[in-house]
This record gives C-alpha cells, structure tokens and sequence, in this order.
C-alpha cells in the first residue's frame, strides 16, 4: 500500500467513525437524539436546510435550520413567526424589533417589510470539533426557542391588540431581563 492510499483508507475510516464531519448526518443525529420533529426540507453540496416544529406557550413555530458545510462552516436558526405582518402593522412592528435589538446579546429579529414575514435569527461559525458541535447547536438553538416564547406575547399584542410597541416593550423589560437571551 503506498502512502496515497493509506491516506485514503485513514481518512475514509475517520470519516465513517467520525460522523459529525459528514455534514447534514449531525444535525439529523442531534434532531433524532433530542425527539424533535423534523424534516430535511433540502440539501446540496455547500447547504443543507431543516425544518422543525415546537409548540411554544402562545402559538407554534417553524424553525428552519441552515448548515452550510462549505468553507465558511456557518450556521443560521432562524424561527419564523406563524404569521405575516399586516401592512398596516409593520411599522410598529419595526419599532418593537428594533427595541428587542437593541437589548440583545445574541441574534435579531427580522421583519421583512416588503411581506410581512417577522423572524428571530442567530447565526454562528461553528467548529467541526463532535464534542463542541452538539452542545454549542442545542445552546444557541435553546436560546432562540426561549427569546421567541418570550417575546411572542408582545409581538401578538402589537399586532391584534393594537398595543404601544414602546408600552409593550417596557412591560416586558420589567418582568424579563431580555439581554440575557
């Protein structure tokens, strides 16, 4: 066996043993390993993208995973808010997302204002490293699940219940410490 081929052979062996380098199959382990509901909604060379479905105190929310597996290892959770934004809303839905920004350590909140569509993003570079990926994903995943839930009754009060986003906002800083996300 020459050195090329025993190269091979040890990297195709670490690649079997080591399945968190083989891309979409670690989210799909970590998914099945935690019973969460989920479905690989695609998947290409560089991108693999999920769905999955939690049921929060006030409504249901999709969460949709992007692993890029490309050079730049990046990683997207985005939760997406179960309704769009009405056009005559956005613009109090503006100000709220910008006073829940300005509080945050970790991630933002996104309003699409040409649509309507409001969701909580967080973003990192991960390590290719199996002792850190799963427990660095289910941290920034747990945050975002606990940021949406708790920011999801003011985001409904602004939109159904023609709330003050300033008022609302303040309401929530009072019984929650919204930096520490």
């Amino acid at each position: 066996m020459n050195i090329f081929s025993s190269f091979v052979l040890q990297f195709t062996i670490h690649q079997f043993l080591n399945p968190y380098k083989m891309n979409t199959n670690a989210l799909t382990m970590i998914f099945k390993k935690s019973n969460y509901i989920f479905h690989l909604l695609h998947k290409q060379a560089d991108k693999s993208c999920f769905l999955l479905k939690f049921e929060m105190k006030a409504c249901n929310m999709d969460f949709i995973i992007e692993h890029h597996h490309n050079n730049n290892k990046r990683m997207f959770i985005y939760a997406v808010f179960p309704v769009k934004i009405l056009l005559k809303k956005r613009n109090d839905m503006a100000v709220l997302t910008t006073l829940f920004n300005n509080n945050l350590a970790t991630g933002c909140w996104e309003l699409n204002m040409q649509d309507g569509t409001l969701r909580f993003r967080i973003s990192y570079i991960y390590e290719e490293d199996e002792n850190r990926f799963e427990r660095i994903f289910l941290e920034y995943l747990d945050q975002a699940i606990r940021f949406t839930d708790v920011c999801t009754p003011a985001i409904l009060s602004v939109i159904f219940a023609d709330a003050n986003p300033h008022e609302v906002f303040q309401q929530l800083t009072e019984s929650v410490d919204v930096s520490q996300n």
